[in-house]
């Protein structure tokens, strides 16, 4: 049952592959989604008048190759998303024997940095019949097959990610052309990398797809792939016949014809991208044009005159508007076709702005049966448009209804604009001084003033220069007015103000004309006079580097003096260290004019293990442009006993006759910072321990031994020391 049903299937594909036929063209696309992830478009375009409804596939197969190598990589199935009416520019020109469709595929796929790294890149086809039959300038088209196809870059490169989206084509136009008229196109592109486009003609692709039903749609075979046969006069460079054949811009992809015989034509467009200087891309689509005979359209006329003038305006004039001439242009279009619709717009040429508007009327039917001939309308320049000495260009263009397209006629105006003179503003104070010299308690106080003699608006507003006008006591009111305007200053002068010694202060009056600014300043400077003298420390000792033995006391006194009378206050501070964990103590009394402090210090071991230590002492001023801080720095070093520096006794002579009876050690040294007395022992010649004590001012008096010589070892904890001592009786 299984195989059964899988027949039939197999049977109804190929029924509607036979039917398949009357495709107008189309083209690939690829588009980066995200990581490796990229979607596979395929665009058809289908003759929805001849093509028969079966012959639209659900589905479309692409297999991807290897452009090097040709080896194939991948295959992809494509479900049909969107079946659409391709639009027409002007629904008015709808033929109902041109109707076409565009059938568009798409999935999105991952392509593997593993699989698809070649450095050449790769290409995906697609090949199906049958093309139109009533093509007029190929071979055979009912059994012309034809292949989308299309090139794009690896995903890496030197091993790095290479993101890349292929051009994106305009979507095509139902229009048709009419026979010895001139018929253009838009085949451009965008391109979302925004990589380097190209455009050319080339001959469509035929592929190995035939008219037997069995291989209308193969999958598509490596590449190259055979072209379609032309017609005798047909080729690559004029594939539609006229005056011009058809031809697209190299660089904007406009496709334009003028076709001398009517028919249907099938073209095709390649696009290639160029990424700094190299290509990574090709996208082609296949087309066709009808050429139908059409009913003569004759071209609209507009013509224009300056406002005032009799004369319409020549071509290649150059119209010079100086500020008392009028600023407007007379249009005039019409069309001889009868019950025409005419459109007039305009277009700058060489120039962004737009300030310049229509009045009157811009559009409008002409040539009814008792109504108007022509239209007229106004194009008028606004009162800021400058064009700053250079020639600008205005293209007034109007346009028909006429099918397939609209015939055109176009003006360019030249023409060169003068502003319209404008006096900048003017700024004045009430008071001419422009250095002020001050000091506390004075008052800055005067009227700033800004004129306009165009009666514009007028803006004054003020700023420092070197300081922040909003930090000091500044009473001032950014204000506006018509022609005129005035806002009063006033600066109380406070002690904060005299820490600088010198302010700059900008006052500007400012109008905008036509979106400039036009400014005028003024500058004063105010410098401030705060006579002020250093006050003055002084100590009672007259070094200040000092050597302290272990605990001995040091005292020392300061004073400070101001004559200006001001606030002193002393503090003392150790330099990189605090005083107090050294036990060192400061104690300040400060007033106008005078201060005294009283440093009080023992030596420590604290501190001898802390080496040299400085201690500042400072006088500090409190004014309103205080002097610099007055400073002593006193050095310190503490300095401890040597006890290596003592020469222990060689003999003693315990005989009761009152004369050196003990051995004793009176000069040895105290304990020190880094080593204190632990005790003394003393051995005979073989080692035994003869003597044992732990304090400073031990005697020994060789009691229970024998003469002879002794030795000791005195342990001082950190070192030891070590000699010998005789006893005699």
């Amino acid at each position: 049952m299984k195989h059964a049903l899988l027949l039939l299937m197999c049977l109804l594909m190929v029924s509607l592959q036979a039917m398949a036929s009357h495709i107008v063209g189309g083209e690939l696309e690829i588009e980066h989604r995200s990581g490796y992830t990229y979607r596979i478009t395929m665009n058809l375009y289908f003759d929805d008048v001849n093509g028969t409804p079966g012959a639209r596939d659900p589905f479309a197969n692409i297999r991807i190759f290897d452009k090097q190598t040709n080896l194939f990589k991948m295959d992809v199935q494509l479900p049909l998303r969107s079946d659409t009416f391709v639009d027409y520019t002007d629904i008015a020109c709808t033929i109902g024997e041109l109707r076409t469709r565009r059938i568009v595929y798409s999935q999105d796929v991952i392509l593997s940095p593993n699989m698809f790294n070649n450095q050449q890149g790769y290409y995906m086809a697609w090949e199906r019949c049958c093309r139109n039959r009533t093509i007029n300038n190929i071979v055979m088209p009912d059994a012309a097959g034809q292949v989308f196809y299309m090139e794009f870059p690896p995903v890496t490169k030197n091993g790095t990610q290479f993101v890349n989206s292929s051009p994106r084509l305009f979507p095509p136009l139902s229009d048709y052309a009419c026979a010895n008229e001139l018929f253009y196109y838009d085949f451009s592109g965008t391109d979302a990398d925004g990589d380097s486009l190209v455009y050319d003609m080339v001959t469509p692709l035929n592929g190995y797809a035939t008219a037997d039903p069995t291989n209308a749609a193969p999958i598509a075979r490596p590449a190259p792939y055979p072209e379609i046969r032309w017609q005798p006069g047909y080729n690559r460079e004029n594939q539609i016949q006229g005056s011009p054949p058809i031809i697209i811009e190299k660089h904007t992809g406009r496709l334009t014809v003028r076709p001398d015989r009517i028919g249907l034509f099938v073209f095709a467009v390649r696009v290639q991208e160029y990424r700094a200087g190299v290509k990574i891309g090709e996208v082609r689509r296949d087309f066709q044009l009808l050429v139908k005979d059409c009913p003569r359209n004759e071209s609209p006329v507009v013509q224009a005159k300056v406002n005032g003038q009799t004369t319409n305006y020549k071509q290649g004039d150059v119209i010079r508007i100086s500020p008392t001439d009028a600023r407007c242009l007379n249009v005039e279009f019409t069309d001889p076709d009868p019950n025409s619709r005419i459109t007039l717009y305009a277009r700058p040429v060489n120039f962004s702005s737009d300030l310049y508007t229509f009045t009157g009327t811009t559009t409008g039917i002409v040539n009814t049966p008792g109504g108007q001939e022509s239209l007229q309308a106004n194009v008028c320049f606004d009162e800021c448009f400058d064009t700053e000495g250079q020639v600008y260009k205005l293209n007034l263009i109007v346009k028909d209804n006429g099918c397939s397209l609209p015939r055109q006629d176009t003006l360019q105006v030249s023409f060169v604009i003068d502003p319209i003179p404008n006096e900048p503003p003017s700024i004045q104070l009430s008071r001419p001084d422009k250095l002020y010299t001050v000091m506390e308690g004075d008052v800055i106080d005067f009227n700033v003033l800004g004129f306009d003699a165009d009666n514009d608006e007028v803006t004054i507003s003020a700023k420092g220069l070197n300081f922040d006008i909003n930090s000091v006591p500044i009473t001032f009111q950014t204000s506006s007015g018509i022609g005129q305007v005035q806002s009063p200053f006033n600066w109380q002068i406070d002690c904060e103000t005299l820490r600088q010694d010198s302010y700059q202060i900008e006052f500007t009056a400012t109008s905008m004309v036509c979106g400039k600014e036009l400014t005028k300043t003024e500058v004063i400077e105010v410098r401030t006079d705060y006579p002020n003298q250093p006050p003055v420390l002084t100590t009672d000792k007259q070094v200040l580097v000092f050597e302290l033995d272990l605990n001995e006391p040091f005292e020392a006194n300061f004073t400070g003096t101001d004559l200006d009378k001001h606030m002193l206050s002393m503090q003392a501070l150790g330099e990189n260290f605090d005083l107090a964990s050294l036990g060192m103590t400061f104690s300040a009394t400060g007033g106008p004019g005078t201060a005294t402090g009283k440093f009080n210090w023992t030596a420590n071991c604290e501190a001898f293990q802390q080496g040299v230590l400085r201690v500042d002492f400072m006088l500090l001023e409190d004014a309103c442009a205080p002097s610099p801080m007055q400073l002593i720095t006193m050095e310190f070093k503490v300095k401890v006993p040597d006890y290596k520096d003592f020469t222990p006794p060689n003999i003693f002579t315990p005989n009761a006759d009152g004369l050196n009876d003990f051995f004793e050690i009176p000069g040895m040294p105290a304990d020190a910072c880094t080593s204190s007395f632990q005790h003394i022992r003393i051995y005979n010649r073989w080692g035994k321990e003869v003597f044992s004590s732990t304090v400073h001012n031990f005697k020994w008096d060789g009691k229970d031994v024998n003469d002879g010589i002794y030795y000791y070892v005195i342990d001082y904890g950190a070192d030891k020391f070590k000699g010998s001592v005789t006893l005699v009786r």
